[in-house]
């Protein structure tokens, strides 16, 4: 029997040369990071859900700009297309939002590159990038590999 199919976006947002992150932990103890983000609601479009799913994990308050990244995700429980979207910070501090404790997001923060050299990191492509080529006009979207995720 098919999966269900999942719509989802997700915000990749620079600041100082920090990027924004959520952290969340694993069943095992471990942690990961993750670009904000989440489903589209009924009736909600990429950059709504985006500005949507940034406000209520992690208080800030973005505008997305571009697509990044397109992901083809796949786990036990249905098949889920992800568009990674390039945001402008336009306001807020972060907070730990009730949102946020709802979706097992246990911080979030401003990271540095230097930060994510021992973190798992999601996209993790945004990571094997120089950040300035996100915001270059030449960048066009990467459809990134099919991929098995444990979410």
């Amino acid at each position: 029997m098919p999966k269900p199919y999942r719509v989802s976006a997700g915000g990749i947002v620079f600041v100082d040369s920090k990027m924004l992150l959520v952290r969340y932990e694993n069943l095992d103890g471990s942690t990961l990071l993750a670009g904000p983000g989440g489903a589209l609601e009924r009736g909600e479009n990429a950059i709504q859900a985006i500005r949507r799913e940034t406000r209520e994990e992690t208080g800030i308050v973005v505008q997305p700009s571009k697509v990044i990244f397109i992901e083809d995700l796949e786990n036990d429980r249905y098949k889920m297309c992800k568009i990674w979207m390039l945001c402008e910070y336009v306001g807020g501090q972060i907070t730990q939002t009730p949102e946020a404790d709802q979706e097992g997001i246990i911080a979030c923060g401003w990271f540095t590159r230097e930060d994510l050299h021992s973190e798992t990191v999601f996209p993790p492509e945004v990571i094997e990038h120089e950040w300035s080529e996100f915001t270059d006009e030449t960048w066009q979207a990467q459809v990134l590999p099919s991929r098995f995720a444990v979410f």
